[in-house]
């Protein structure tokens, strides 16, 4: 009778462990279903960051180290002189920027630009309408419309503002000081004589 009762309960076990395996299995294979058949969203990270993107377009025209002598030695520091575009508006802007930091400096220009955005061109034109010769200070600078397929004749910091001005053909020339901080102030000031408009410097 105790064998027989042994093997009765031996089986029982054998027959409860399996059912628990057997729910196992169904329970892995379920939940193995469910990640197969749910779509792949995207994480809320990248979903921020997809939403969130501005439309600006930014170029560091310089980027410069001047370094204060104190008593406690020398005390580091960088300026970045930046020109952004906004992409919907089609306006542009420049600023300088100060920081501890390449990135710091770099910040604090763009969110300066931000703030003086304007447009100047809202239809961009394939050339300006007439020459224009404007000076402050050191710098003179001469614009000068050209005919079709001459492309943009100008160099460095003038190149880049009539890409973001999105004008296909004109020739510019610096004459005198070709400080970047000066070049780009007085080509806004062309800008300003050209459209009517008037920047925030």
């Amino acid at each position: 009778m105790e064998k027989e009762k042994i093997n009765i309960l031996s089986e029982e076990n054998q027959t409860e462990k399996t059912e628990k395996e057997e729910v196992n299995k169904e329970q892995a294979g379920n939940k193995r279903n469910d990640h197969v058949l749910t779509p792949d969203k995207p994480r809320r990270k990248e979903y921020e960051r997809e939403r969130h993107t501005p439309s600006y377009l930014r170029e560091v025209l310089e980027t410069t180290r001047p370094v204060k002598v104190t008593k406690g030695g020398r005390r580091f520091s960088f300026t970045s002189l930046v020109l952004i575009k906004d992409k919907e508006k089609k306006a542009v802007a420049y600023a300088r920027g100060k920081g501890k930091e390449t990135m710091v400096a770099m910040q604090k220009a763009c969110r300066k630009a931000q703030k003086k955005l304007i447009t100047y061109f809202p239809n961009p034109p394939r050339t300006i309408p007439y020459q224009v010769l404007v000076k402050d200070g050191a710098t003179k600078i001469f614009f000068k419309p050209s005919p079709p397929g001459s492309g943009i004749k100008a160099g460095g910091v003038l190149n880049k503002l009539f890409k973001y001005l999105e004008i296909k053909d004109v020739s510019a020339k610096i004459i005198g000081s070709r400080n970047k901080t000066s070049v780009i102030r007085v080509a806004f000031k062309a800008l300003d004589k050209l459209t009517g408009k008037k920047y925030e410097y």
